[in-house]
């Protein structure tokens, strides 16, 4: 159960709110800040909707994994140095070291992202790592709890503002794309909660996972399985050991292979072995 608020600490609550809905406002042009006084895990609305096409998805990272880049900033509960999201596959397609866009062709389509709930389109802003567009969604059932699509090209049919229901296209990356996913809300003193859209998933949306043998705790560290890891990070990256053949480390470390790799071949490619470890922003 929520704990209530001490009287002494409602006016650093209340100008915390104030920050933060000033700062959305600002950075996105649209109300998305709706921080917690505290967190309660009843009060998270389920992913009622497998976000991304698992028909050409071969592996997904865990929650809590040394995958990708240190993503733990201001963790609610002081966890630091590990990925609090899921990526879904990596980027295989790149130019001068950095990843680009790779386009379909008939016999490797795009890959669609859905709505994981019913909710509000919140921010569709630059990337770090300029592939796509980061989109917010933020829930209906409880607009403080929202996803973060990172690298998705949004439907130009939607936009800040539009409503959205769950399962619903609201855009797609490229077949030798990857992408990730971060479930999170914001508390008032300016601290973030994590959570893995595996972590709240409903069964039916689980199913296809589940039909192909896996449970929602395959695809989720727990903190002390990441504690014992023994992660190292600088500046944000993580270090990692380099393998044979990759010196960015072996690319299916923290990941979870559901099928074969289609594009396996191009690992072998210093520069697209560094996009392997999922290293966008």
């Amino acid at each position: 159960m929520s704990k209530p608020v001490a009287k002494k600490n409602v006016w650093r609550y209340i100008l915390g709110a104030i920050v933060l809905s000033v700062l959305g406002m600002g950075t996105y042009g649209y109300f998305t800040f709706h921080p917690l006084l505290s967190f309660n895990p009843t009060d998270v609305p389920p992913i009622t909707a497998n976000p991304v096409q698992l028909d050409q998805i071969f592996a997904v990272s865990r929650f809590r994994s040394d995958a990708g880049h240190d993503y733990s900033m201001n963790s609610w509960d002081g966890e630091t140095c590990r990925s609090m999201k899921n990526y879904f596959n990596w980027s295989q397609n790149s130019a001068n070291n950095m990843p680009v866009r790779s386009h379909p062709t008939p016999g490797h389509p795009n890959i669609n992202v859905y709505a994981p709930f019913d909710g509000t389109i919140t921010a569709n802003v630059a990337e770090q790592t300029p592939i796509g567009t980061q989109v917010h969604i933020a829930a209906a059932k409880n607009p403080a709890f929202y996803v973060r699509l990172f690298h998705i090209d949004l439907l130009p049919s939607l936009h800040v503002g539009s409503k959205v229901k769950s399962g619903e296209l609201v855009g797609t990356i490229g077949p030798m794309d990857g992408m990730d996913i971060a479930y999170e809300a914001p508390l008032v003193t300016g601290r973030m909660v994590y959570l893995s859209i595996f972590q709240y998933m409903t069964p039916e949306a689980f199913a296809p996972y589940a039909a192909m043998g896996y449970k929602p705790s395959d695809f989720i560290l727990t903190k002390q399985q990441a504690d014992n890891a023994g992660y190292q990070c600088d500046n944000g990256q993580f270090v990692h050991t380099p393998a044979p053949g990759y010196p960015y480390g072996n690319p299916l470390e923290g990941y979870v292979q559901l099928r074969e790799n289609p594009y396996a071949g191009l690992m072998n490619q210093e520069n697209v072995n560094q996009g392997t470890r999922g290293n966008m922003h």
